[in-house]
């Protein structure tokens, strides 16, 4: 048995399917480079940055402690991961290389995030000095739609996102935005589109294509209205109706990625079905039965599209940008409406074989362009296909 490859992820763990969908494309990357060796994933997740330290660790020990601590005394675990980073002893601290699986990177007060310092600043950039490769794959933007800046606006969010940048060996940047901004701080990125691409690579099927039209639905349209004014109400009806018209051609359900998600559509349509997948092998058992989709959850775009499932989007944020990439129509939530929406629809419906060849096609380049970073970062040998 050749050597393990010990591989740190830093992710979001338990929070939304999509998030795994990203990680699991770039699970599937690794596995490829590195065929024929057992791997071993360490992942963390950057909500809870303190767990890069294993349960003996007093950083540990104090954080497990601060639901009885009196208020205020919180930061005690922040204080221990001051004091105790330098000695290592961090989950991280024996991995062959490290990863930050995809996810907004600059966003207005990035700097101010709870990973920032425990995580990146004491155990990433440490191991980096250290010589230990990191790569950032997947990186994106998160500002508002009506406030694309053309640098980051925060010099502290700038100081911090140079200080990131130049721990890592290898960035990938998943948007426009988030290029250009990068290359403002003197880092110049492939924009490669988001992992989450790769996700259901295990789970193409051939064949004849599905009857669904999937509908995934939030409230305003995104995570966040980002004070732009954006009616949720009005999004509310303007589905409504777009369900009516839709249904009287092609079967319907709604893709749900959490129980809210399913409520809400509930209140839609009650009498449309809806689908709550527990992981990634039951959505894309969902995914695979679909033509088209109507989506605000970014990533079930990303992750139709690697099936060859063409969507329309819409969202809030530039987020809607990562989607651009790969050439699906999105819509601002303030800017779309039912004529705009029916276009784009009518579009992708009159040529599905069409959009299905080109996104497996650029679901395939995306999969070449990650393995060659990774191998180019790690200084491996392309081993062919």
């Amino acid at each position: 048995m050749r050597n393990t490859v010990r591989v740190g992820l830093i992710t979001t763990l338990n929070t939304n399917i999509g998030d795994d969908f990203i990680r699991e494309g770039i699970r599937l990357v690794l596995q490829a480079v590195f065929e024929g060796h057992p791997l071993e994933f360490r992942a963390v997740n950057k909500h809870r940055p303190l767990t890069v330290y294993p349960g003996w660790h007093p950083t540990r020990l104090l954080d497990s402690l601060d639901a009885y601590l009196p208020r205020g005394r919180d930061r005690l675990p922040r204080y221990a991961a001051r004091l105790f980073h330098r000695f290592g002893l961090s989950r991280f601290d024996d991995c062959d290389f490290i990863v930050q699986c995809g996810t907004p990177v600059a966003w207005p007060g990035c700097s101010h995030c709870e990973w920032a310092e425990p995580l990146w600043d004491q155990v990433v950039g440490r191991l980096s000095r250290r010589g230990v490769p990191v790569l950032n794959l997947g990186a994106g933007s998160c500002y508002s739609w009506e406030e694309q800046p053309e640098q980051v606006p925060l010099e502290a969010d700038a100081a911090y996102l140079r200080r990131i940048l130049g721990y890592c060996r290898e960035t990938t940047v998943r948007d426009r935005l988030a290029q250009r901004l990068f290359e403002r701080l003197g880092h110049s990125c492939d924009l490669i589109p988001c992992p989450a691409l790769l996700a259901g690579r295990p789970f193409r099927k051939t064949g004849n294509r599905g009857d669904l039209f999937l509908v995934n639905f939030m409230e305003g349209a995104g995570h966040f209205d980002w004070e732009q004014g954006i009616d949720s109400p009005t999004w509310r009806e303007l589905v409504r109706t777009l369900l009516r018209r839709v249904g009287r051609h092609h079967a319907l359900a709604f893709l749900c990625h959490n129980q809210h998600e399913s409520d809400l559509a509930a209140t839609l349509d009650p009498g449309i079905p809806r689908f709550l997948p527990r992981d990634s092998r039951e959505y894309f058992a969902v995914a695979g039965r679909a033509k088209l989709a109507l989506c605000n959850r970014l990533h079930a775009s990303i992750a139709l599209a690697g099936l060859g499932i063409p969507s329309v989007s819409v969202g809030t944020d530039t987020r809607l940008l990562m989607v651009d990439a790969v050439g699906l129509p999105c819509f601002y939530a303030k800017e779309a409406a039912l004529a705009g929406l029916e276009d784009a629809i009518h579009h992708l419906l009159l040529n599905l074989n069409g959009e299905r060849d080109r996104l497996l096609g650029i679901a395939e380049q995306a999969w070449h362009a990650y393995r060659e970073a990774v191998e180019s970062a790690l200084s491996i040998a392309h081993r062919g296909m």
